[in-house]
């Protein structure tokens, strides 16, 4: 079996321990299924199958600033925060339209990562806008509804110009 195959395969397996935590109600193990299906999905991973967190650092979404820096000064983290991704999961579990597909297209759409500046970060966690999105993200109407990198753009972060921005931005 070739490698790609293979990826695909684990994202879908995945897939299938996210819906069966969500069918019982749990949610402790979310952030590693989640985690593993944008490795396999986006062929983050070694070798030998696992996950390549490393391979992940300086690739996607990158701040302006962090590009300038090393790894030391600089952060990996979820866009939109797994607590939120996880209360959209919760959410899609109780609609009764929960299948492999829609939790893959829910995670397509809010799963990606950024390397920042830790100064950055800070500037995140000041607003407190580590683990929840800003209130025009839920307003239908308002000019960050849904978007992904509203938490950036509410503190001023420039990112790099990339694919998931654009995309993003035409989705919204």
């Amino acid at each position: 079996m070739s490698t790609l195959a293979s990826n695909e395969k684990n994202a879908f397996l995945e897939l299938q321990h996210i819906e069966l935590e969500l069918k019982n109600g749990r949610q402790q193990h979310l952030r590693h299924f989640v985690d593993q299906y944008y490795c396999y999905k986006n062929n983050h991973v070694t070798r030998k199958g696992r996950a390549k967190w490393e391979d992940i650092v300086f690739k996607g979404v990158v701040s302006v600033e962090a590009r300038q820096l090393n790894r030391k000064e600089v952060v990996k983290e979820h866009v939109v925060p797994l607590l939120v991704i996880t209360q959209r999961l919760v959410e899609l579990a109780k609609s009764g339209e929960m299948s492999c597909q829609s939790i893959a297209e829910l995670l397509d759409r809010y799963v990606h990562f950024a390397t920042i500046s830790k100064r950055e970060d800070a500037l995140l966690r000041e607003k407190k806008l580590t683990s929840k999105m800003p209130d025009g993200f839920y307003e239908e109407g308002h000019t960050l509804y849904n978007d992904p990198y509203s938490r950036y753009k509410i503190v001023e972060i420039e990112l790099e110009n990339c694919q998931f921005i654009e995309q993003a931005e035409e989705k919204n």
